[in-house]
């Protein structure tokens, strides 16, 4: 499994330095959920989910965030 962030309007996965792909096997990969919400707080991203990423899409969950403070 992959823990990724996407930006919810563009379905884009973000890569790393400010780069975005529609690919999601070039996205960075966090790790752990809690590494992501962290990032997203720091970078103060808006219109985001956590995407957990398995070999089968179908699998795939999305998680929304709210907006950082």
């Amino acid at each position: 499994m992959k823990v990724l962030l996407r930006r919810t309007n563009t379905n884009l996965y973000y890569v790393g330095n400010n780069e975005w792909t529609e690919d999601s096997r070039y996205a960075r990969d966090f790790d752990q959920v809690e590494q992501a919400i962290q990032f997203h707080k720091e970078e103060k991203l808006t219109g985001m989910e956590v995407v957990l990423s398995y070999d089968d899409p179908f699998c795939n969950v999305a998680l929304p965030l709210q907006p950082p403070h």
